[in-house]
């Protein structure tokens, strides 16, 4: 059963040379004499794709030279850019940055709370904590967090100091993770110490 397809190969490849060569018969190919057009019937060779003439309220498209595909036009100009004076009136009024105090939340729980700019508040923030000699272990400013080391019983801890913005303010808060304040004997004893030693 093998041996029929590859006969039949065998024979479909050697029919190849079977074929006459005729790669070489343009050059017996006769000459024809040049194409001569009547002079009888003269038409004037319109352009396929014309220019249109059109005119702006401005001025007009004008033709500068040229005939047929060699026409040049000047394109209209642009209307004059006219400066016209806006005064912007700000609506709010800049916010001022303040010393941070410490107010309890709804739950009676307390918090740092502060006007400013936030990034303003956050670098601050950083510098009340190295002076206050509190370790800062990691940080993460998109989060608004910062981890730090405070001892508690006499065994240091790892807490989050997270600062979030709310509409009018900013809120410092300290929290055993994400979810759960610290409390607030502990959170009212850091946050003293912080504004002890928070920059002017």
């Amino acid at each position: 059963m093998r041996i029929l397809p590859v006969s039949l190969s065998l024979a479909l490849l050697s029919g190849c040379g079977l074929m006459p060569d005729r790669s070489l018969e343009y050059q017996q190919a006769k000459t024809l004499p040049p194409l001569v057009l009547s002079t009888g019937d003269n038409r004037a060779i319109k352009p396929l794709y014309a220019i249109p003439e059109i005119a702006t309220l401005e001025q007009p498209v004008v033709l500068v030279e040229g005939k047929g595909r060699k026409q040049r036009f000047v394109a209209p100009l642009p209307k004059p850019l006219t400066v016209v004076a806006q005064q912007v009136e700000s609506s709010s009024t800049p916010i001022v940055e303040t010393k941070p105090q410490i107010v309890n939340d709804g739950n009676g729980h307390p918090v740092l709370q502060s006007s400013g700019d936030i990034l303003q508040v956050w670098d601050k923030l950083n510098k009340a904590l190295t002076a206050a000699n509190i370790k800062v272990s990691d940080r993460n400013q998109s989060l608004g967090l910062y981890f730090v080391e405070l001892s508690k019983d006499g065994k240091n801890t790892l807490y989050q100091l997270k600062l979030i913005r709310t509409s009018n303010d900013n809120v410092i808060s300290l929290q055993k993770d994400d979810e759960t304040l610290v409390e607030s004997e502990l959170s009212q004893q850091t946050f003293e110490r912080l504004l002890n030693h928070w920059p002017s």
